[in-house]
């Protein structure tokens, strides 16, 4: 574990730049959208769309020639490598749901989003968060500049997109579904998507770590 903290300081330190622009776009754009557009769940949905497209940050300053000579030099397990890259990811997703978490917390006791805003922000999560964890194990095996507009752009773009197509379809089913949702319902969605997560984010940890095995043979 030790090695694999060591891996994430140096992700951490080489894209020390970039984490500056992304806390400021994020803080641009989520103040616009949550406090003078009262935008909630699209503000929120934006946080996931930044959250696949700045996830593959380390990938692409890896492409320097001097970084990724760095990054071998450990001696550490290839184990240990991914694990690392993928704390930096679990980080990231930590940092953009606690502050969703925090929000949604707010505003439900300020009843200022109903139940199934927050089932779709949830849904939206979750699917922000296995998309992240799908595309790491392609980067390992083709690079971030050739996965650059498949893996990242277009499904930040879906993701960005759902919530209002699932409102809409709300709205186009009717209101059964609003009434049949309860904080317990909630509770269950969140355990259950910590559960596909983990899982998900185990084997696209086993996928990335076979192929940078394979890589070193």
């Amino acid at each position: 574990m030790k090695d694999s903290i060591n891996y994430l300081k140096f992700d951490l330190r080489i894209t020390k730049e970039s984490t500056k622009f992304q806390i400021l776009i994020i803080a641009l754009f989520y103040i616009i959208f949550m406090f003078f557009k009262h935008a909630y769940v699209f503000g929120m949905s934006y946080l996931f769309f930044l959250l696949i497209i700045f996830s593959r940050i380390p990938f692409s300053l890896q492409g320097n020639e001097k970084s990724t000579e760095m990054y071998y030099m450990f001696p550490a397990k290839i184990s240990s490598m991914v694990l690392g890259r993928f704390l930096y990811l679990i980080s990231y997703m930590f940092l953009i749901f606690t502050i969703c978490g925090i929000n949604i917390l707010y505003l439900s006791l300020q009843n200022k989003i109903s139940n199934i805003e927050m089932v779709v922000i949830l849904l939206s999560a979750i699917i922000s968060g296995i998309l992240c964890f799908i595309q790491y194990p392609i980067y390992y095996k083709f690079g971030s500049e050739k996965a650059v507009t498949f893996i990242y752009f277009l499904p930040a773009i879906g993701v960005l997109a759902l919530p209002n197509f699932l409102l809409e379809k709300n709205i186009y089913l009717g209101e059964n579904i609003l009434q049949n949702i309860d904080f317990n319902n909630i509770i269950i969605l969140i355990m259950f998507g910590l559960v596909i997560l983990i899982f998900i984010g185990y084997i696209s940890y086993l996928s990335s770590f076979k192929i940078c095995k394979k890589r070193e043979i």
